[in-house]
C-alpha cells in the first residue's frame, strides 16, 4: 500500500491550518522525511503554534531542530511558495465528496471521520481483492456536487437533500434538525425567521436540510420522514412549520396518524404521503443523515455546517449569525 498524504485544511474553523500546511509542504520541499517529520511535529506541538502571536518563530525552532534549512523554510513560508498546490489539493478532496477531515480513500473506497482500524482493514482487503464500492444510483454530471441542486428535482440537491434559497448564493448552510426537540424548536421560532429574511430571501446563504434526530425517539423519526414525503409535493416548509406550530404529535397514540393528519390539513396527496411514508428508501434518508452527523461527531440538534469558498466549518448556533456576516464582508 501507497500512502498518500492530501492537505484539506478548514480555515473557517482553524485559521491558521492552511498556513500551517504551507509549513509541512515547505518543509517538504527539503525532502519527504523532512515533510513527514514536520507533520508529526505540528501535530504534537498544535497548541503551541496555532495560538501563537508570532507563528514564523515556531516555525523555526520546529526547522531547526528538525536540521532543516531554516532560511529556506522561511522564506519558503513567508512567500506562500506553496499555497497554489495547498489550494489544489484542497479542490482535489472537495471534487471527491470530501467535506469534513479526516476523510480517506482506500483506492475507491471512501472512508469519512476517525474510524477504527477495523474499518481500514476492511475496504484495504476489498481493494486488494479487486472489489468496488457499489456504483452511486445516478451518476453526478461533470463538476457537479452532491451539494448542487438537481434541476430534475428543484427542491433537492443530487445528494437528495431539501434545499432551500438561491442555487446563485455563495453561501451553503447545512442545518441538522430533530423535530421533536426543543433546543430546535427554539431555534426554528427564534432564529429561523431572521435567517430566512436576512440571508435565504436576500440570495446570500443557501440551506441544506439534513436530520439529526435522536435514534431512540421514533416520534422525532417518523417526523423527519413525514418532511421528506412533504418535500415530494413541494410542501417541505408548509409540513415543517406545521410540526413546529402543533406539537401535540410528538405524545400522540400513533405518531404516522398524526402526520397524515396535517398533510390532510395542508391539502397533499394523502396517498402519496402514506406510501411514501412507509417506504424504506425514505427511514434511509433520514438514517443516512444521522450517520453523517455521527461520524463528524455533531453535539445534538440544532446543529450547523457552513460552506464557503472550498471550505467548510462546524458552527454553534449562537455564533451562527456572526459567521455568517463574518464570511458576506469578507
Amino acid at each position: 500500500m501507497k500512502h498518500v498524504f492530501v492537505h484539506h485544511p478548514l480555515e473557517s474553523i482553524h485559521p491558521v491550518a492552511n498556513q500551517a500546511a504551507q509549513v509541512a509542504s515547505c518543509a517538504g520541499k527539503q525532502g519527504a522525511s523532512a515533510f513527514w517529520d514536520m507533520h508529526e511535529l505540528l501535530f504534537e506541538r498544535a497548541s503551541e503554534w496555532s495560538g501563537a502571536e508570532d507563528a514564523l518563530q515556531k516555525y523555526r525552532e520546529y526547522g531547526t531542530e528538525l536540521g532543516l534549512d531554516t532560511a529556506a523554510l522561511l522564506s519558503c513560508i513567508e512567500s506562500q511558495e506553496m499555497a497554489p498546490e495547498v489550494q489544489r489539493q484542497l479542490e482535489l478532496g472537495l471534487s471527491t465528496g470530501v467535506s469534513g477531515v479526516p476523510a480517506f480513500l482506500v483506492n475507491d473506497w471512501f472512508i469519512s471521520g476517525a474510524q477504527d482500524y477495523a474499518v481500514f482493514e476492511q475496504a484495504i482487503e476489498s481493494a486488494l481483492r479487486g472489489e468496488h464500492p457499489p456504483p452511486t444510483p445516478t451518476p453526478l454530471p461533470e463538476g457537479a456536487t452532491a451539494f448542487d441542486v438537481n434541476p430534475g428535482a428543484p427542491a433537492r440537491t443530487y445528494g437528495g437533500d431539501v434545499t432551500i434559497g438561491s442555487v446563485d448564493a455563495e453561501i451553503l448552510l447545512l442545518e441538522f434538525l430533530d423535530l421533536a426537540s426543543e433546543p430546535t424548536a427554539g431555534y426554528v421560532s427564534e432564529v429561523w425567521p431572521g435567517l430566512v429574511s436576512d440571508y435565504v430571501d436576500t440570495a446570500t446563504v443557501r440551506v441544506l436540510v439534513k436530520y439529526f434526530p435522536a435514534s431512540e425517539n421514533v416520534a422525532a423519526m417518523t417526523a423527519a420522514q413525514a418532511t421528506e414525503c412533504a418535500a415530494d409535493q413541494d410542501a417541505f416548509l408548509l409540513m415543517h412549520d406545521k410540526l413546529f406550530a402543533d406539537r401535540t404529535w410528538i405524545e400522540a397514540g400513533d405518531v404516522s396518524a398524526a402526520l397524515q393528519g396535517y398533510a390532510a390539513e395542508l391539502g397533499l396527496d394523502i396517498d402519496a404521503f402514506t406510501a411514501c411514508l412507509s417506504e424504506e428508501q425514505t427511514a434511509e434518508k433520514v438514517d443516512q443523515d444521522v450517520l453523517i452527523a455521527e461520524r463528524n461527531q455533531l453535539q445534538p440538534a440544532p446543529q450547523f455546517v457552513v460552506f464557503y469558498g472550498g471550505q467548510a466549518g462546524i458552527v454553534p448556533l449562537d455564533e451562527l449569525r456572526s459567521v455568517l456576516d463574518q464570511l458576506l464582508a469578507e
